[in-house]
């Protein structure tokens, strides 16, 4: 699946800095063939996963924001920005198009606007 180029730079800057720890724990280092290890190479508990984001996120002023909401923020916006609804659900891994179109697609008063002005110019002649 192609990744934003944002994310592409980001995940190689990340694969320095863990090539690096990987020398600094030579001894250690437990090659798991994992993108995101502990210090050491071992695979990341979850809950400190959940834990660190939380963190994150509060110091970022998100309170009360998840990773699903990442995830609903990320799939909503692709559709907002006219992102095909099949792409969404291929991306999220939804088994259904309906599902997708269903949770991730709101109507807000500006789509609604444009519905208006759009069907007010196919009725004119």
């Amino acid at each position: 699946m192609p990744l934003p180029r944002s994310t592409v730079q980001a995940l190689q800057a990340h694969r320095t800095r863990q090539l690096e720890e990987q020398r600094a724990a030579a001894g250690v280092w437990q090659e798991n063939g994992l993108v995101f290890t502990t210090e050491i190479g071992t695979p990341l508990e979850p809950r400190n996963v959940l834990r660190r984001f939380e963190v994150l996120a509060a110091r970022a002023g998100l309170r009360g924001v998840t990773l699903h909401t990442l995830r609903h923020s990320a799939a909503s916006f692709l559709l907002a920005a006219g992102t095909h609804t099949k792409v969404v659900q291929e991306h999220l891994g939804h088994s259904s198009y309906a599902i997708t179109a269903d949770i991730y697609s709101h109507v807000g008063p500006a789509q609604q606007r444009e519905a208006a002005d759009r069907l007010d110019q196919a009725l004119r002649w």
